[in-house]
């Protein structure tokens, strides 16, 4: 006798099955294009009933195949996110740690030395980066003419919400916890301007990282506390120079700041 499949609401088959097809797409990344995000075969990993899996990707126009692999491809792009709300955590957790032992130029060198080089090698470990960078290099290899109009809007609408989490959540946090602030010249634009700068780098970096050798990225002897030597990684050095380049201490400049 066959088991009877649970009894799901469409919100929680439609969540299953995307956990399913994500699961496929980590397992096979884009070498063998979306073939391995197929309904179908979510639809056995997920345990759930066919019929209910066809009714909730039934979207007139699109098929129910179509829509599901859209559906995967959004979750897969907006997992990206999960990756910054650690780096968060993280960065909050080093400034307790540091503040009441540093100078605020040591502890501003010391977080950027260290949750830089965690954000790209964060980057480079995440199944979902790996995808949206895979995701645009097919996209911009392909002519205009043929690309899927709705998935380059996707990709664009989360790389929005992305940046704006990143600012709000992220930066602007970051900046008020280390005493610092945008440029007159740049004003709030600051903020936009340098999580470009940062996460273009942090991207080029990430690819470095699946095609050099880690340690010869990681391993620069740098002033990061004065009368001290740290190690600091390429993507650190530069991510600073951005900082600096936008932002400026809340008081003096950032030669006065100690």
């Amino acid at each position: 006798m066959a088991t009877r499949k649970p009894r799901l609401s469409s919100e929680q088959t439609r969540e299953r099955l995307i956990d399913a097809g994500i699961a496929a797409l980590n397992a096979s990344g884009m070498s063998i294009g979306l073939d391995s995000v197929n309904l179908e075969q979510a639809v056995r990993d997920a345990e759930v009933s066919r019929s209910s899996a066809y009714a909730v990707w039934s979207n007139e126009g699109v098929s129910p195949q179509e829509d599901f692999q859209k559906a995967v491809l959004l979750r897969a792009i907006d997992d990206r996110r999960f990756t910054l709300e650690a780096l968060t955590q993280q960065v909050v957790e080093l400034y307790g740690e540091l503040a009441a032992t540093m100078t605020p130029r040591q502890v501003f060198r010391e977080v950027v030395r260290q949750t830089a080089t965690r954000n790209v090698h964060a980057t480079a470990e995440s199944a979902a980066w790996k995808l949206v960078i895979a995701l645009r290099a097919i996209l911009h290899s392909t002519r205009e003419e043929d690309r899927d109009r709705e998935l380059v809007e996707w990709m664009a609408e989360s790389q929005r919400n992305l940046r704006d989490y990143t600012i709000e959540s992220v930066y602007k946090p970051m900046a008020f916890a280390l005493g610092i602030k945008p440029r007159p010249q740049y004003g709030e634009r600051a903020y936009e301007l340098g999580e470009l700068c940062a996460s273009a780098v942090s991207e080029g970096f990430s690819m470095r990282y699946w095609l050099d050798t880690p340690a010869d990225l990681d391993n620069l002897q740098h002033h990061a506390v004065e009368g001290g030597e740290a190690n600091w990684s390429m993507y650190a050095l530069i991510f600073e120079q951005i900082v600096e380049m936008f932002f400026i201490p809340n008081s003096g400049s950032w030669d006065e700041l100690v």
